[in-house]
């Protein structure tokens, strides 16, 4: 198994919410995707930033889906603004 984290910094109220609205449909939508096992969303205590987790089958798979256009259709709109860091972890257990 394969789990990405997404951590999404908040610029502003507003695009906390424009996150929220956006990814939240995500799970529903990533059910069709090939490797693909859960999805989940947190939010830091303080506010600052999202933790979007979406756990795979193998590497390959999130690899796979990142060039597909699921992904770009999923991103389509983005406007890039805004720090994000993605983390790549191996479940061990």
């Amino acid at each position: 198994m394969f789990e990405a984290h997404n951590k999404i910094f908040i610029e502003s109220e507003e695009h906390g919410e424009r996150l929220l609205h956006g990814f939240s449909h995500a799970a529903e939508h990533m059910k069709q995707v090939p490797g693909f096992v859960q999805f989940s969303m947190l939010k830091a205590q303080d506010g600052s930033h999202y933790i979007v987790r979406v756990l795979w089958e193998t590497e390959e798979y999130f690899h796979n889906w990142v060039k597909s256009d699921h992904f770009r259709e999923a991103h389509k709109g983005q406007s890039g603004s805004g720090q994000a860091e993605l983390t790549g972890y191996h479940v061990i257990l």
